[in-house]
């Protein structure tokens, strides 16, 4: 028996898809022109191959579907930052639509409980639109190389409905068709979508199948073409060692400089499930009190046990009660699974350079947000009973509203103001630096802030910094580059000063760059000659055919 369709239940229907867009352009109303942050420039703006659109760039493995559409940014539009915005928004409104849709079609499931059925609107518009604006999600949104995990997100959840609705329309074939080819497109957008086919087959036993007999007996060609995006992220497997290593998965390794000498940890399986008993919490607490979010934690891994028991207690109790939930309350412990399952692929025993990044949440947040839904719901039903006939109280779905109210404007107003944040580079690693203080990646982007604006003398005290809590930072080479070039600009307007101090971190940045020691060797000739034929030999020792080099050193010698 599904909900009766009323007219008040289909206004309110249509209030939501309408309030939905609405709000999530509310919030993110100011950010069509923030810039670039973190690694965006490097990796989408100033890539040149994002630039073309050739057959050979046809979606074939995992995240290339997501840099396909960078390539269709700039075809659109050349590539302004209003088009990749806009794109990212539009992502994110699509996919809190098929959630709204998701959990409306499930609320109407025969094994759905009749209180749910008779607010099953109410219950998925509160759910749908709280996660479409919550705080959390604004490193999905605004932070536009995420749109790797918000592309993902929206093709998982259009698998989930297209499931359902392929189990609940008479033309079951095509919704299943539509079901795997959304697994797949999930499946080149990131390798999260690993999980698809295994949250389906939880889904459809607790939701639709009355035995296991019946689940694989009705739809194994469903889980067959589910299973057969795993194809496409077997390709994982084959990236060389090497690869993994450079990008900061599989063999991960921190440096600790706090001693005389630099002490190497890896961090292992075992480490980095160690550091997720502290990650996991803090996600939740995040959903609940979206306090001291950042683009950057940087935590450093738990190595001890110890350290991770008392977390750990509190993830292994939810861990626990969604596997008795399976026996007891089988449809609540679809919720623990999506949370669980879609966590699982970076926050449990594969390592990874960061411990924390709050875009991994993008999915999770809606079991979370589920929860607090429908605990909200049977609170106040139970505060509430049906046979009440005072007028001054208010009735269930009243109070609902009035409390969706207050929370959209709450965690509305939170979004808007995170979402300032990013308005700039500085403000961002400002921020960072903020919640913070010990993180290099901050000291250095606000650095990178300042030479943009060619302000020189403002960036070296933070270059300085970077270099003093990581030595063996890894500057790009064409950093280097760059202060050599502001080296050579302030000798010419006889800033001496400024000009060692742009060589010094010059030198400190890439230790190969012979023309760096031989223009501090030029710069202190005449004060220090023994230290400036230091300087010229190992000029030399770097670049064995630097004739100028050479020349003042034969010069300085004599």
């Amino acid at each position: 028996m599904s909900e009766a369709i009323t007219p008040s239940s289909n206004r309110l229907k249509w209030i939501a898809i309408v309030a939905i867009p609405v709000l999530v352009l509310v919030v993110y109303h100011r950010t069509f022109t923030y810039p670039f942050q973190f690694d965006g420039a490097a990796r989408i703006q100033t890539n040149e191959t994002y630039q073309t659109l050739r057959w050979e760039y046809f979606p074939t493995r995992t995240r290339s579907l997501v840099n396909l559409t960078w390539r269709l940014n700039y075809v659109a539009d050349g590539g302004t930052l209003v088009g990749y915005h806009a794109v990212n928004i539009a992502i994110h409104i699509t996919a809190s639509l098929l959630l709204f849709g998701f959990i409306y079609r499930t609320l109407q499931l025969p094994k759905i409980a009749q209180r749910y059925r008779e607010h099953a609107v109410l219950l998925a518009a509160s759910v749908a639109l709280l996660w479409a604006i919550h705080p959390l999600q604004t490193q999905s949104v605004t932070y536009i190389v995420q749109r790797y995990e918000s592309l993902m997100g929206m093709f998982f959840v259009l698998s989930l409905f297209c499931f359902v609705r392929g189990f609940t329309s008479k033309n079951h074939v095509l919704w299943y068709v539509g079901s795997v080819l959304a697994c797949v497109a999930s499946a080149l957008c990131k390798e999260v979508a690993v999980v698809i086919p295994l949250v389906v087959l939880w889904y459809d036993r607790a939701f639709l199948a009355e035995s296991w007999g019946e689940l694989f007996r009705n739809r194994w060609p469903v889980y067959l073409g589910l299973s057969a995006s795993w194809l496409i992220l077997a390709q994982v497997a084959l990236i060389p060692i090497e690869n993994h290593n450079e990008h900061g998965t599989v063999v991960v390794h921190e440096v600790d400089f706090t001693g005389d000498e630099p002490v190497r940890s890896l961090v292992g399986p075992k480490e980095y499930l160690y550091s997720q008993a502290h990650a996991i919490p803090f996600y939740v607490q995040l959903t609940f009190l979206p306090m001291g979010q950042s683009l950057d934690h940087g935590w450093r891994a738990t190595y001890s046990l110890a350290d991770a028991i008392w977390p750990g207690v509190l993830v292994v109790a939810a861990l626990g009660l969604t596997i008795w939930c399976i026996f007891r309350a089988p449809r609540w412990s679809f919720v623990g699974a999506c949370f669980f399952l879609i966590l699982a692929p970076t926050s449990s025993i594969l390592p990874i350079q960061d411990i924390v990044f709050e875009h991994r949440m993008y999915l999770p947040l809606a079991a979370v947000l589920a929860l607090i839904v429908f605990g909200i719901f049977e609170g106040l039903r139970r505060a509430t009973p049906d046979h009440s006939t005072d007028s001054s109280h208010l009735s269930v779905s009243q109070a609902m509203i009035v409390l969706l109210v207050v929370l959209t404007v709450v965690y509305g107003g939170v979004s808007i103001a995170r979402n300032e944040v990013y308005r700039s580079d500085e403000s961002m690693w400002r921020d960072v630096l903020a919640k913070n203080p010990k993180n290099p990646r901050a000291y250095h982007g606000i650095a990178h802030a300042y030479i943009m604006r060619g302000q020189w003398a403002e960036a070296i005290p933070y270059l300085e910094k970077t270099i003093e809590l990581h030595p063996e930072y890894e500057f790009k080479k064409s950093y280097s580059e760059t202060f050599r070039k502001g080296a050579a600009k302030a000798m010419e307007t006889g800033d001496l000063k400024m000009a060692l101090d742009l060589l010094d971190l010059s030198i400190k940045m890439n230790p190969e760059d012979a023309e760096a020691y031989l223009l501090m060797a030029k710069l202190i000739q005449q004060q220090n000659p023994r230290q400036s034929i230091a300087l010229l030999q190992l000029a030399i020792k770097r670049d064995p055919d630097n004739e100028e080099a050479q020349q003042l050193l034969k010069e300085l010698s004599q």
